[in-house]
């Protein structure tokens, strides 16, 4: 008895398949700052590095291990705040992300561990504006 491949969304496999703001964040004006957050027990490790100019995130690049659900976030995240004002990241919680890939309930978890990065990279981004 074999067990059932994951199913992934057109979201997901899109995003997996491009992973767009992956890497480096590059040298550019205005302050960097990052976020980091790690589940061990859930094998998901995000870093999200970003520029913040004027009260914006002018810059999002992130780097990640983990699920393809958990680097679908990430990649999602980095694309949503690039441009956006600093406060706006914090609407990019768990359960919109959790929307926005139609993902399954029990990779909930790896969800919150990208949250927690975005949190972290926020705080700091709001001390730099």
């Amino acid at each position: 008895m074999s067990a059932q491949a994951p199913r992934y969304s057109a979201r997901v496999r899109s995003l997996f398949g491009s992973l767009e703001g992956a890497g480096e964040l590059p040298a550019a004006a205005g302050a960097a700052v990052s976020g980091e957050a790690i589940a061990l027990d859930r094998l998901a490790w995000v870093q999200f590095a970003a520029r913040v100019d004027g009260g914006r995130i002018a810059d999002c690049r992130f780097r990640a291990f983990g699920c393809p659900h958990t680097l679908a976030a990430a990649s999602f995240a980095a694309a949503q705040l690039r441009g956006a004002p600093v406060d706006a990241g914090f609407a990019l919680d768990a359960g919109r992300l959790a929307r926005e890939l139609e993902a399954p309930a029990e990779k909930m978890g790896r969800l919150l561990v990208v949250e927690d990065a975005l949190r972290d990279l926020l705080e700091g981004a709001r001390r730099v504006q």
